[in-house]
């Protein structure tokens, strides 16, 4: 019991240093210290075809060159055995967004992402996250079908 708890709490502060040093300091090329090679995004939507620290640095990449600025903050970080979920908000300005006084307008995203970890290193990762939020956020509209 005390050895699970203690891979629990190790995997949970590797999350965290990942999501702190990839995602905030933007430290790409410490990626491969975080992300085993055979490592895979199951998420709905993630490119196929792409394995390993690559598959991570490419979906940074492109993050980082739409919203440069974005901060993630964790606000829930919860273990079981090899799993480790993130409840993570981001935030920033949203450069091709602009408010009335000409300011990029500031973008909040919420969402979550569930790692597997082997040996310290993510094997597999699946993300969630609301993706009508920051379509309000710019403006847009739902609007009701009519019958």
């Amino acid at each position: 019991m005390e050895r699970a708890a203690a891979l629990e709490a190790q995997n949970k502060q590797r999350v965290q240093q990942l999501t702190e040093e990839l995602y905030n300091l933007r430290k790409l090329e410490r990626i491969p210290e975080y992300i085993a090679e055979d490592f895979v995004d199951r998420s709905h939507g993630a490119p196929g075809g792409v394995v390993g620290p690559a598959a991570l640095r490419q979906q940074a990449e492109a993050s980082f060159q739409s919203f440069p600025e974005l901060k993630f903050d964790i606000l829930h970080l919860v273990a079981d055995g090899d799993l480790v979920l993130v409840h993570w908000k981001a935030t920033g300005p949203d450069p091709k967004h602009l408010d009335p006084t000409g300011e990029p307008q500031t973008l909040q995203l919420r969402g979550h992402s569930l790692y597997r970890l082997r040996d310290g290193k993510v094997v597999e990762s699946w993300d969630i996250s609301d993706r009508l939020s920051p379509l309000l956020q710019r403006g847009y509209k739902v609007v009701p079908p009519t019958l």
